[in-house]
């Protein structure tokens, strides 16, 4: 299980929180649902942190750190 598991689970087995707490649980369970969804956009050799763009590997090989767009950035 990795670390993005452990959170939805946490958020997931929450019990006993007052009705204006639900709201947040529920935003913040939905977030990392999105989160766990994404798909890498570049992966990184870990010894010398060279990055390769993921239309170019798919985490195969010696690039094996994957790289997340977390937010979109519009000028």
């Amino acid at each position: 299980m990795n670390k993005i598991d452990l959170i939805i689970d946490a958020l997931e087995n929450s019990k006993g929180l007052a009705q204006t707490d639900r709201a947040h649980l529920k935003t913040a369970l939905a977030a990392a649902r999105k989160l766990k969804a994404l798909k890498p956009v570049a992966w990184m050799l870990p010894e010398y942190g060279d990055v390769i763009s993921a239309s170019e590997t798919d985490g195969e090989g010696i690039y094996t750190i994957p790289l997340y767009a977390l937010d979109e950035v519009t000028k």
